[in-house]
């Protein structure tokens, strides 16, 4: 595939690291109390691309990776890709980095993978920031066309119709809610992020590897109640991608600091990225004053 010069030019402003035995993509702006953005799916860190410059306006270290399999890391065959190895490979790239406490910015299915992590790491994280993601796993219904790739048979078949003119409608119903916001050098890109590089067999990996469990349910809301960290919601309030349920019960069972919505649908970050990046960093700003506060 021919490599466009949106992904030439998201290459060239970051780096690769080594991660057991992998190569990571990485890319950082600013300096500051880091933020750690990450992506769901179908995306990568070219999703956060234009909030990065955003976040280290407002004096923050913006920090994205790409989970191997997807993006510009590696795809390796013979790895795990379910949500609790992601959740791992999270830990592996904020110890690689050397990262002080991050605050936690999760989007699609880096809902559970995150707040896993930040589960078995609690000192590790600041604050956590959702922003149109589930956590009621046991009721998740993946909607079209996610259930796609998880049909045995239909999978391979759906992955390979992907093309530019299909995604571009796709992502202009239920990804932006105005078109304008993504064109068709922008899908490509996406496009190009998930398949190059072998990246069939991972990403339908990856959709396999939900864990939709109640078990795994009770267990993030139990874990993310435990740990009690500020915790605040950013959702792009055209959603349709994501059940408005999961909204609900975010809503519901978590201590929420701050609630926003915006003009946006799922990919608010390619609609809203200033206005999203300007609510981290008030949220960032009013836990560092507390702390201060509380500092005899």
């Amino acid at each position: 595939m021919r490599k466009p010069r949106l992904v030439e030019e998201h290459e060239a402003a970051g780096k690769r690291i080594v991660v057991d035995g992998q190569h990571i993509f990485v890319r950082e702006e600013g300096e500051g109390e880091p933020v750690l953005l990450l992506h769901g799916v179908p995306s990568s860190s070219f999703l956060f691309r234009k909030m990065l410059p955003e976040l280290a306006g407002q004096g923050l270290r913006a920090v994205s990776f790409d989970f191997p399999g997807v993006g510009l890391s590696d795809k390796p065959k013979g790895i795990d890709y379910d949500w609790h190895a992601l959740a791992h490979w999270v830990g592996r790239v904020v110890d690689t980095l050397a990262l002080p406490p991050v605050h936690l910015v999760l989007h699609d299915i880096a809902g559970p993978i995150g707040a896993e992590w930040a589960i078995h790491n609690p000192v590790k994280v600041r604050s956590i920031t959702v922003t149109n993601t589930l956590m009621d796993v046991a009721h998740f219904t993946p909607p079209f066309p996610m259930w796609t790739f998880r049909m045995p048979g239909m999978r391979h078949v759906a992955f390979s119709t992907m093309n530019t003119p299909t995604m571009l409608k796709l992502f202009r119903y239920s990804g932006v809610k105005n078109p304008e916001a993504v064109n068709e050098d922008v899908v490509a890109s996406y496009i190009y992020l998930l398949k190059n590089n072998g990246g069939h067999h991972s990403f339908l990996e990856i959709m396999d590897g939900f864990d939709l469990t109640e078990q795994h349910r009770d267990w993030l809301r139990d874990g993310l109640l435990a740990i009690d960290k500020p915790m605040q919601l950013v959702w792009g309030e055209q959603e349709i991608a994501i059940p408005k349920a999961q909204l609900h019960y975010i809503k519901q069972v978590f201590p929420l600091r701050a609630q926003y919505t915006v003009d946006a649908r799922h990919f608010l970050q390619e609609e809203q990225p200033a206005v999203i990046a300007g609510h981290i960093a008030t949220f960032a700003q009013d836990i560092a004053q507390q702390s201060k506060r509380a500092t005899p």
